[in-house]
C-alpha cells in the first residue's frame, strides 16, 4: 500500500516564510495536509465534488470566501472539507467564519506569485515530513535541498537561499526570523529585486561570477537600498553545467570567519542534489510519470488511489512540445516552462497533473468538455509567445479526448506523441491539433518512417537520378518532383522553378530516359511520390 506524505499546517506556514502575511487562526498542531490545489472564483461557483486538503484561492473576492466558508459548515454542501485555505484577501469577518467551518485560513502576500506559494507546498507535500537539519556538512550525503540550507545556515550565521539556473525561482530558503532585507523578501515572494540594486550586482560582476561558478562572491552592504551584506557562489555540476546559485544575507549578526569555507563545500553538495533531482522526480513526480506509461507503468487502481482520482472517470491527453528556434534546447525550454504549465493546468482543473518526459510535457484533465480543453490549450501554448524563456521557439499541442479512464493515459500520451511527431516538420503547422485533424500527416509519417529503414524497398531508379545530379550538377530530381507535384502540368511546374517549360520538358524526358521511369503511368509516379518524400525526410533529419 501506498502511504501518502503529509506535513502540518505549522510547517506549511514556516516554509512559506515571508509570503505569508497574517494567520488569523493559530492552527492546530495535529492539521495536516496531504493535497494542494489552485481553485478561482468559476470552480467554487460550480461547488466542485472534490476538494483538497490545501486549496490555494486565487482571484476570490472576500464575499465569495466568507459565503463559501459558511457552506462547508453543511456537511451536504461538500464531498471533502479542506483543512487550510490560502488567500490574499483578507475581508472582515474571515476569522469568524473559518472558525465556525473549522478550516485554518492563511492570508498571503499580496505580491507572492502563486506559482511560487503553489511550488513550495507541493515540494514539500512531495518530500513528505522534513527532517532536522541538524549536523555537519561533512555528513550531509543524503540531505536534500531544504536540509542543506538548514546547515548553511547554522555554518554561516545567515539566511540562505538557494536558486536556479535563470535566478527566477529560489529552490530552498531558510527562516528569514524577521531580518531579511527587501531583496531576499522580493525573491521569495518570486518578484525581481530592486532594480536599481539588481543593476549594481550586474555592474560589481556578481552574476558573471555565478555563472562562471568556483568563486564566492563578498557583496557589501548598501545602506542607501537597506541591502545588507551577503555571500554568494554558483553552483556547476561536474561537467560545467551551471545548475543554480547559494544566497547568504547577513542577519542582525556578523556571519562566520569560514562561512566562505562552507559555501564552497555546500555548492558541490548542492550540485550533487540538483543533479540528482533533474534524473529522478519525486515520490508524486514519478507515480505521474509511470501514469503516462514511463518507468514500467503502474496499474490505474494504484495511481487513482495515491492521486485521488476515480479510475474510471473521463480524462483527457494533453501533450506540448516547443518547435522552431534551436532545436537542441527544446529540451531545456519544455523544462524551463513545466512550473508554469503546472500552474496554468492547476488554474484551470484543480485535479490536473502535470509531468515533463523526453522533452515533452504532458497534462492529465478531466474530460470535462472538448471545445473547453481545445480553447484553453490554445490560449496556453500562444500565452508564452515571445517570451526570452522560449528562445525563439513557440509552443504546440496535441489533444486527445474523451479516454475511457486511467488506463487508457498510456496509450492516449502515445497517441499525442503520433501526432506532434508526425506534423514537427510542417511549414505552418496548426498551434493545437488532435490526431483526427492530423491523420494524413500521422500516418503518411509513420508509413515514410518504416520505409526509410528498409533500404531494399528503395527504389534504385530514382537512385540514378540522384547519382546523376551528383556527378553532374543537374537538377532532375528536383525537376521531377515538381513535375509530380504539379500534377504534370509542366507550365506551373516550370513556373515553381523558375525555368522555361522547354526546359523543364527537357529534364523530364531525360530523367525518364535515365531511370527507366514512366511518369504517365499512374503507379509510377505514386511511387516516385513516395520515395521523393522518404529520400526529403532523411535529408531533414539530416541537416538537424
Amino acid at each position: 500500500m501506498v502511504i501518502q506524505p503529509s506535513v502540518s499546517v505549522l510547517d506549511m506556514v514556516a516554509a512559506l516564510d515571508t509570503a505569508v502575511a497574517r494567520v488569523p487562526l493559530t492552527p492546530d498542531a495535529a492539521l495536516r495536509i496531504r493535497t494542494v490545489s489552485m481553485v478561482d472564483g468559476d470552480d467554487l461557483a460550480a461547488q466542485p465534488d472534490a476538494i483538497t486538503d490545501a486549496v490555494l484561492l486565487v482571484g476570490v473576492d472576500g464575499d465569495t470566501i466568507i459565503h463559501w466558508l459558511h457552506a462547508l459548515v453543511e456537511p451536504a454542501q461538500v464531498a471533502h472539507r479542506p483543512i487550510v485555505i490560502l488567500t490574499k484577501t483578507d475581508p472582515p469577518g474571515i476569522e469568524a467564519a473559518a472558525e465556525k467551518a473549522s478550516v485554518a485560513v492563511v492570508v498571503v502576500d499580496g505580491r507572492a506569485r502563486w506559482d511560487r506559494v503553489l511550488t513550495t507546498v507541493q515540494g514539500l507535500l512531495d518530500r513528505g515530513v522534513v527532517d532536522d537539519a541538524s549536523g555537519a556538512l561533512a555528513h550531509a550525503v543524503d540531505v536534500d535541498l531544504v536540509g542543506l540550507v538548514g546547515l548553511i545556515a547554522h555554518g554561516t550565521g545567515g539566511l540562505v537561499s538557494i536558486e536556479d539556473a535563470t535566478s527566477a525561482r529560489v529552490l530552498a530558503y531558510s527562516p528569514s526570523k524577521g531580518e531579511a532585507d527587501d531583496l531576499r523578501v522580493q525573491t521569495i515572494l518570486g518578484r525581481a529585486g530592486p532594480p536599481a540594486y539588481l543593476d549594481l550586482l550586474r555592474q560589481w560582476g556578481v552574476f558573471d561570477a555565478i555563472r562562471r561558478g568556483g568563486e564566492v562572491v563578498d557583496v557589501p552592504e548598501h545602506p542607501d537600498h537597506g541591502m545588507r551584506r551577503r555571500l554568494v557562489v554558483g553552483v556547476h555540476s561536474r561537467s560545467g553545467r551551471h545548475l543554480g546559485s547559494i544566497w547568504v544575507q547577513e542577519g542582525v549578526g556578523p556571519l562566520t570567519d569560514d562561512a566562505p569555507d562552507v559555501l564552497r563545500g555546500a555548492a558541490a553538495i548542492a550540485a550533487r542534489i540538483l543533479t540528482r533531482e533533474m534524473q529522478a522526480p519525486s515520490t508524486e513526480g514519478q507515480l505521474v510519470q509511470r501514469l503516462f506509461g514511463a518507468h514500467g507503468g503502474i496499474d490505474a487502481s494504484s495511481a487513482g488511489a495515491y492521486l485521488r482520482w476515480s479510475v474510471d472517470e473521463p480524462v483527457a491527453v494533453v501533450a506540448i512540445a516547443a518547435i522552431g528556434g534551436d532545436e537542441a534546447h527544446h529540451d531545456d525550454v519544455i523544462a524551463a516552462v513545466g512550473g508554469s504549465l503546472r500552474l496554468h493546468a492547476s488554474a484551470f482543473a484543480a485535479a490536473a497533473l502535470t509531468t515533463v518526459l523526453d522533452g515533452r510535457a504532458y497534462i492529465l484533465l478531466p474530460a470535462t468538455g472538448s471545445a473547453a480543453i481545445i480553447r484553453w490549450t490554445r490560449g496556453l501554448v500562444t500565452r508564452f509567445d515571445g517570451d526570452p524563456i522560449l528562445a525563439g521557439a513557440i509552443l504546440r499541442a496535441a489533444v486527445v479526448m474523451p479516454l475511457a479512464g486511467l488506463d487508457e493515459v498510456p496509450s492516449g500520451r502515445a497517441e499525442v506523441d503520433r501526432v506532434l511527431s508526425a506534423t514537427a516538420s510542417d511549414a505552418d503547422p496548426a498551434r493545437v491539433t488532435t490526431l483526427a485533424e492530423s491523420r494524413t500527416a500521422v500516418l503518411l509519417g509513420e508509413i515514410l518512417s518504416v520505409l526509410s529503414e528498409r533500404d531494399d524497398l528503395a527504389d534504385p531508379r530514382l537512385s540514378t537520378l540522384v547519382d546523376y545530379d551528383a556527378a553532374h550538377d543537374g537538377d532532375l530530381v528536383s525537376s521531377v518532383a515538381a513535375y509530380l507535384a504539379a500534377h504534370g502540368n509542366v507550365r506551373d511546374a516550370a513556373r515553381s522553378v523558375g525555368i522555361h517549360a522547354n526546359t523543364l520538358r527537357y529534364r523530364i524526358d531525360r530523367a525518364q530516359q535515365l531511370s527507366g521511369l514512366r511518369l504517365d503511368d499512374a503507379d509510377d509516379r505514386l511511387l516516385t511520390e513516395i520515395g521523393l518524400a522518404v529520400r526529403g525526410r532523411g535529408e531533414s533529419r539530416a541537416t538537424r
